[in-house]
């Protein structure tokens, strides 16, 4: 009895990043490569302190899409700039935070 061979499965194509997003990592590759450089630091000095690639130094610093966010925390570690991760999403400076602060304190 012969069977049929299954379909090879395609994986959908990968979109890019919206121009917003792209506009970010490029700012933020930017802003990576200044920290480097202030530091004394080679591309592949840093990817050996944050235990990454050269070429996912390059990615980040470049603003490639798809690097892996534990690499870039590593590579932030490294940098010793770990710490401003947490002032990312701080409720603090988010406008939604006041918007249920005041829905709140108005009550039903």
């Amino acid at each position: 009895m012969l069977r049929a061979t299954p379909a090879p499965r395609s994986t959908p194509p990968a979109r890019s990043a919206p121009v917003m997003v792209s506009g970010a990592l490029q700012d933020l590759g930017v802003r990576l490569t200044l920290a480097r450089k202030l530091r004394g630091l080679t591309q592949e000095q840093l990817g050996h302190l944050a235990d990454v690639s050269t070429s996912t130094v390059r990615a980040l610093e470049a603003g490639a899409e798809g690097v892996a966010m534990a690499n870039f925390l590593k590579v932030l570690q490294a940098l010793g700039l770990l710490g401003q991760v947490g002032q990312l999403l701080d409720p603090r400076h988010d406008p939604e935070t006041l918007a249920y602060a005041e829905r709140q304190l108005r009550g039903p």
